[in-house]
């Protein structure tokens, strides 16, 4: 997806979540291996710098059908050495996949995002800062391989076509608790 950031934002994201580093803590998801994080307060530039309407607008152009910002919070993710992402296909948090994007905020790290096609041939690769994968839940299976050297920041941030939310929607408020 084509959402890049103009330098001066960059700059600005880059700043902002680099204020969150004191609020990142252990995630608690088991596809995650030592991956840490924090969710982002609605109020905040981060936030929402991601979840407006002119990105709205764009995603619906992209997917070929209307959808809004999710209700579930924007997150701060940093995979140090050691980290990594099993294999595994999103869940549905409402009851219409939605779309799951991670904007690569920093990354000097040796790892790569992979997924498996329809084919089930691997793809994927290094993922650059300044740019965004978008995912929909219960479609395409995908992990981040484990990292070796450097580091991964990102921001993670949904969008859906409905708020009608399924049980899982909870549990994922619980991730960082």
């Amino acid at each position: 997806i084509s959402l890049r950031s103009s330098p001066r934002d960059y700059q600005l994201l880059l700043d902002e979540c680099e204020l969150l580093r004191k609020d990142i803590g252990a995630e608690r998801r088991a596809c995650a291996r030592q991956r840490l994080g924090t969710m982002v307060a609605p109020e905040h530039l981060v936030h929402r710098a991601f979840m407006n309407q002119r990105v709205a607008e764009r995603i619906s152009g992209l997917v070929g059908q209307k959808v809004l910002p999710a209700d579930v919070p924007v997150e701060y993710r940093v995979y140090p050495v050691g980290s990594s992402m099993e294999w595994h296909q999103d869940v549905a948090l409402y009851t219409e996949p939605q779309y799951e994007l991670v904007f690569t905020l920093e990354n000097t790290s040796d790892s790569q995002t992979q997924w498996q096609d329809a084919d089930g041939h691997r793809r994927g690769g290094w993922t650059e800062p300044n740019s965004i994968i978008m995912v929909r839940a219960e479609s395409v299976v995908h992990r981040v391989t484990p990292i070796n050297s450097g580091e991964r920041s990102i921001i993670k941030f949904v969008y859906t076509t409905t708020l009608d939310k399924t049980e899982e929607y909870y549990d994922n408020l619980l991730t960082y608790s």
